[in-house]
């Protein structure tokens, strides 16, 4: 019997979008530590229309029906095989791989929320679109993102890889815990991890700001941001070693005077080739009554062609 460790749930939905999810998970997750289930929700056609059908009018209308019904079917069950065949050749064993179709109760994102919530550890899903101008994902991965409180979330943006790992570090326990996540799920041997903390600047352009902030003293209070994140960057270190992170592909990196710590973090990313970013789903300073702190949030938003792994 194989260690089938984390259990994570990939939804799918036929697209190439979900296969690209398919093809992440199956290059990032470790193959002997995951049980992955393949989970897509069949749209539902509403019962008004089978209604209909006792009027003979209808009556093709139905059967034309019933066929994109068994084409739907026939086409999620070529793409799980497809799928399973991809993270077979990856190196996961048969008996870890689980496909699951199920026919649309309460609603796609509702129906994908109540399986993620029945033991999963990782919910796997792809950005989607949105037919909104400015918003950056679908409905469906919005929706599941906001319930994501008790597993972490893999959001895939684009055809993201995870050769490149940046861990998005602050001294918070969620900050620790991306760093166990990424030790644990995204070690794959031949990849590199680097721990990035970006500092804020203290911005000077309102009147007077600068007489109580001048120049030397906002050098100094970014000099001691830098000394009193390196704990937290040894500890985070220490975990990686004890998770098999060679420290030839270990490095870690601190800039200060940002404007955005989340543009900071995508930034890096983007002039670096990270293909993956992964983040606690609260920081130190986070409001409580928030269920996901603000550099997260800002994540989801701009990280729109990463991977990004938003650790519960």
């Amino acid at each position: 019997m194989a260690d089938k460790g984390k259990k994570i749930l990939l939804t799918v939905d036929g697209s190439e979008q979900s296969m690209d999810a398919v093809r992440y998970v199956a290059s990032a997750a470790p193959p002997s530590r995951a049980q992955v289930v393949l989970f897509q929700v069949m749209s539902k056609v509403p019962e008004v229309f089978w209604d209909l059908g006792r009027d003979p009018a209808w009556e093709k209308k139905i059967e034309s029906l019933r066929l994109w019904e068994k084409q739907q079917e026939s086409l999620a069950e070529v793409f799980m095989q497809t799928a399973s065949e991809l993270l077979r050749d990856a190196g996961f064993v048969t008996e870890n791989i689980t496909t699951k179709i199920g026919r649309q109760k309460e609603g796609i994102a509702r129906d994908i929320i109540s399986e993620a919530h029945q033991g999963y550890d990782i919910v796997v899903i792809g950005r989607g679109k949105s037919s909104e101008e400015g918003v950056p994902m679908g409905s469906v991965a919005s929706k599941v993102l906001s319930a994501a409180s008790t597993f972490s979330l893999w959001l895939i943006g684009g055809k993201p890889t995870a050769e490149k790992v940046l861990i998005a570090l602050d001294s918070s326990e969620g900050g620790l815990r991306a760093v166990k996540h990424a030790g644990s799920m995204l070690n794959r041997d031949n990849n590199h991890m680097t721990l990035f903390h970006a500092i804020r600047g203290i911005a000077v352009s309102s009147a007077g700001i600068e007489d109580i902030f001048p120049e030397a003293y906002r050098r100094q209070l970014m000099e001691e941001a830098e000394e009193e994140i390196q704990p937290a960057m040894q500890l985070a270190k220490t975990h990686l070693k004890r998770l098999n992170v060679d420290a030839e592909r270990l490095s870690a990196k601190v800039i200060t005077s940002v404007r955005s710590r989340a543009a900071a973090i995508v930034q890096e990313a983007r002039q670096e080739g990270y293909g993956t970013i992964v983040v606690g789903r609260r920081g130190i300073s986070e409001v409580t009554e928030f269920a996901m702190g603000r550099v997260t949030n800002k994540l989801t938003q701009l990280a729109k062609d990463r991977a990004l792994c938003i650790v519960a």
